[in-house]
């Protein structure tokens, strides 16, 4: 398991985009870690933080084990830039991550093309 993504998910995506499977479940695993490891801050708190400062809320959907979000592209950079994801695997993870949002989000939400699909993991 990478964070809050099933094995087979991670291998249908790596298949599909031509991704070695362990590169991507590392660099799934590697943004969960990043942002654990925000100073100060557990990842709900985070979140909260998010949820808080921008205009739009980015959450999606809430679960149990999961918050699904759409934050800014300036996040989603920030984050994969803390983790060290590679520029040819950026690709891979963030359809990995758009996995797990709503069928036809961007429809529902025309004007979010700003915005990227954030999985993580709810971790105390």
């Amino acid at each position: 398991m990478q964070g809050p993504f099933d094995d087979q998910t991670v291998t249908r995506v790596a298949d599909t985009l031509g991704v070695r499977e362990s590169v991507l479940a590392e660099a799934a695993e590697s943004v969960q870690a990043a942002v654990s490891e925000y100073p100060g801050v557990s990842v709900d708190g985070l979140v909260y933080e998010w949820r808080q400062a921008f205009a739009d809320d980015p959450l999606v959907e809430r679960t149990p084990t999961a918050w699904v979000l759409r934050v800014p592209e300036r996040v989603w950079r920030d984050v994969t830039e803390r983790a060290g994801v590679r520029d040819d695997v950026e690709p891979a993870l963030r359809a990995l991550h758009g996995t797990e949002t709503p069928d036809n989000i961007e429809e529902t939400e025309p004007d979010d093309t700003e915005r990227v699909a954030l999985v993580l993991s709810r971790v105390e």
